[in-house]
This record gives structure tokens, C-alpha cells and sequence, in this order.
């Protein structure tokens, strides 16, 4: 027995040294196939979108069109302060919101981009100057209860008729709290000058049970039943819908406010050929199937074959907004919001 000992403490030493190679093997063979992707030609994005929708866009169209796209997700704020040092990864593609396309316009970092595809974005959601093209938008919307619907939901058609019934509840967002809910704001402002929404928007602070931070709150405050009406953005109500929330989505006669996402190409990129293969891709069912399948209900900036209805039947309608403010506008706007309406402080 004794002459097999050094046979079995040598296995056991193969054996420890194969388990504390392996790891670093394994990490060294990710490094070269990393630097190898890196290597091989490809377009760099940055994105604002999700982590998984961002993956799932470049995994799909490397199967569909055997070209890579390297998609870093980053924060809208990220990404604004990565275009402005000198260092690190420029991209030669953003997917980014339309106010970030509006900023990185004025700071000189974009150039056109046009195609047949593109030539169809409707106009108010593309640059003049094509520097810009609107990908997919998100309007604000009113959800309604099931039993508030069968009540009085061929009464409600436009923002006016929020205010028609004093006995209603309505679940409202934050003015304040988020980027889209000033983005509302400043659209409504622009439509209706600023006295008479500081009018409208004190009288329907008489149905607000709360304001909202968070817009999803407010379609599951409607889906509870503990409002009867609520304003929050297609997107959210669409997927509660879509999981079987007891609601219905209408959408304003009289129009709303959107939330506009969109691509532009940086003057660092320099390979067109992909550029134009993963932009107009982009516009395609294909990708579109990527974001439902996240369950991300965006409606498209492309006008589709089939118009979006809602829960009537009804074609959306959008502001025709010029949205000429600056991100400063925006905040002084919320500021007066917070002062004059909801605290009612100054007029």
C-alpha cells in the first residue's frame, strides 16, 4: 500500500493545482474573446435603455445580419458627462432621449444621418437638419378603473373633462419628481400659455388624493380601485394592461405630451456601411420584438401600418409642441409648479 502514496499525493496535487488553474484559465479565455470582439469590426453605442433590451439588441442583430454592435448602457446623465472628457470610449452611435439628442446637437458632436427609412419618421420627431431621428416615443395617457369606466368613460375625451366630475379621484404624477412629468408640464404650458394652466392645474389639484413620484404608482392606485382616474405614461399602463390590471387606457382628444427616445451618429463614427445596416434595423419589427418581449410598450416614432387605438378606438394625438426649453427652463418651470400650484405660495 505504502508504494501507492506517491501516486495518490501527486494526483491530489495534479488534481488541487487543475482546480485553482482552471478559474484563471477561465477568466484569461473571456479577456481574449473580449479583446478579440473588441478587435473585430464593430459600431460602439451608448444607451440609455435597459441593460437586457440593450443585449437583446445587439445578440438579434448579429444573428439576423452577422455585424456586431457593442451597446454600453449607461445613465442619461452617464452618458452626457462621458461625450464631454476627453478620455475613455467614444461612441458612434447614441440611443439616447431627445433631450440629450438636442444638447449633443448644440455641442457640435453629431452629424447627419439619413436614409429611405428614416425619410418616414414623422417630422416633429426628427431633426431639421437630420442630425437626429426619433426612434420610439412614450405619451402620457389617462388610465381608468373598470367600474369608474363603466360609469362615465364615454364622458371623459379630453383633459377638460377631468374636471367635469367633483366627486372624482385622480391618481396624478409629481410635476417635480421626474423628467417625464416635466417634460408634461412644459408641453402643457406651451399649449396653453402659462395663466391658464396654472388654472386648470390648481382646479384639478381639488382631485388629487396625492401626487405620485413614481408613475407606476399611479396605474396601481387605479388598478386597486383606491382612484377612479389616473395620468401616467403608455408605457406603464400598457404592461400593467398587458399583465391583466383592471384598466382601460384612453388616450386625449385634444392631445398630450411624449417622451421622445432617439439615435444620432457622433462624428467619431466613420464606418457607414454599418452605421446605416444598425440604424435602419433598428426601425424594424425585429427590433421592436426585443422591447415588447422586455415588455417595453414604446409606440413608434416610424408611423406604423396598423395605428395604435385605445381603449375606444381612438387614434393617439400629440401636442404640436416646439419643446424650445432648455433643461434649465425645465427645472424653473417645475420650480413653479411646486410654488404656485401645489403649495399655491405665488402666482
Amino acid at each position: 500500500m505504502k508504494k501507492f502514496v506517491p501516486f495518490i499525493v501527486l494526483s491530489l496535487f495534479v488534481i488541487l493545482l487543475l482546480s485553482l488553474c482552471g478559474p484563471i484559465l477561465t477568466k484569461r479565455q473571456q479577456e481574449e474573446a473580449q479583446r478579440a470582439y473588441e478587435a473585430e469590426r464593430h459600431l460602439v453605442v451608448f444607451s440609455d435603455l435597459p441593460q437586457d433590451v440593450n443585449d437583446g439588441l445587439a445578440q438579434l442583430f448579429y444573428e439576423q445580419k452577422h455585424l456586431r454592435v457593442q451597446i454600453y448602457s449607461k445613465s442619461d446623465g452617464d452618458i452626457r458627462q462621458a461625450l464631454k472628457t476627453d478620455s475613455g470610449v467614444k461612441p458612434d452611435i447614441l440611443i439616447v432621449s431627445e433631450d440629450n439628442l438636442r444638447e449633443q446637437k448644440k455641442n457640435g458632436i453629431l452629424q447627419p444621418y439619413a436614409s429611405p427609412v428614416t425619410d418616414k419618421v414623422l417630422p416633429s420627431m426628427k431633426d431639421p437638419e437630420q442630425l437626429w431621428n426619433g426612434l420610439w416615443y412614450n405619451p402620457m395617457v389617462f388610465i381608468v378603473s373598470q367600474s369608474y369606466y363603466e360609469r362615465r368613460g364615454m364622458q371623459i375625451r379630453t383633459w377638460d373633462d377631468l374636471l367635469t366630475d367633483p366627486e372624482m379621484v385622480l391618481a396624478f404624477p409629481d410635476l417635480a419628481s421626474m423628467d417625464m412629468a416635466g417634460e408634461f408640464l412644459c408641453s402643457f404650458v406651451e399649449m396653453r400659455g402659462i395663466e391658464d394652466s396654472e388654472r386648470y392645474l390648481r382646479s384639478l389639484q381639488g382631485h388629487v388624493a396625492s401626487y405620485s413620484k413614481s408613475m407606476s404608482a399611479n396605474v396601481r392606485r387605479v388598478a386597486s380601485g383606491e382612484a377612479d382616474m389616473g395620468v401616467a405614461d403608455a408605457a406603464v399602463a400598457r404592461q400593467y394592461r398587458h399583465d391583466g390590471a383592471p384598466i382601460y387606457i384612453l388616450y386625449p382628444r385634444d392631445g398630450t405630451s411624449y417622451w421622445l427616445t432617439g439615435v444620432a451618429v457622433t462624428n467619431w463614427c466613420e464606418d457607414g456601411e454599418l452605421t446605416n445596416a444598425f440604424i435602419d434595423w433598428l426601425y424594424s419589427s425585429n427590433a421592436n420584438a426585443v422591447l415588447w418581449q422586455k415588455h417595453i410598450f414604446l409606440s413608434d416614432a416610424l408611423p406604423p401600418a396598423k395605428a395604435e387605438v385605445d381603449a375606444k378606438g381612438q387614434e393617439i394625438a400629440l401636442f404640436p409642441v416646439k419643446k424650445q426649453y432648455s433643461d434649465q427652463g425645465r427645472r424653473d418651470l417645475q420650480a413653479w409648479w411646486i410654488k404656485s400650484v401645489r403649495f399655491g405660495k405665488e402666482k
